[in-house]
């Protein structure tokens, strides 16, 4: 008999914590940007210093940016990431991880492809600690985007 309660205690506290994620999105995350590369490598640089993204490697060669994982602690970002519910848990911290790639198509176009990973850290009242993946929601790659159109006006 106490086995049977121990389970079914166990079970009752697992479905309350359990939240599924959100499923994936289908978003656009990559960009024909009608200037030279060299225009728009110089734009992308400006654009991390000004949204405080410190750039963890950067090969003009390859035409690869990235960043460390960033935290967003205090800040939920719902604009950016979906994270799904939080069950019985609060939520601890959020991060996000970014990579742009810009791939030169002719003399005066590129490519542009933006990915963004999130993550939240969440705390149960027992003090334990889990991270998950969350989904991107796309706004933050089409505000890069605009970003770099807005400064490439010739």
């Amino acid at each position: 008999m106490k086995k049977k309660i121990l389970t079914l205690a166990i079970l009752s506290v697992f479905l309350c914590c359990y939240v599924p994620l959100p499923p994936p999105r289908i978003i656009q995350n990559s960009f024909p940007i009608d200037r030279p590369f060299d225009d728009v490598w110089i734009v992308l640089i400006e654009i991390f210093v000004e949204m405080n993204m410190p750039i963890d490697n950067m090969e003009k060669d390859s035409g690869l940016i990235t960043t460390g994982w960033i935290d967003f602690k205090g800040q939920t970002n719902e604009e950016y990431c979906d994270c799904g519910g939080l069950g019985m848990s609060l939520e601890v911290n959020r991060q996000g991880k970014f990579n742009v790639f810009v791939k030169k198509v002719t003399q005066n176009s590129c490519e542009v492809k933006v990915s963004c990973l999130f993550q939240q850290k969440h705390e149960f009242a027992d003090s334990t600690t889990h991270t998950r993946n969350c989904v991107s929601t796309g706004n933050l790659e089409r505000q890069i985007f605009e970003l770099i159109i807005s400064k490439t006006v010739p």
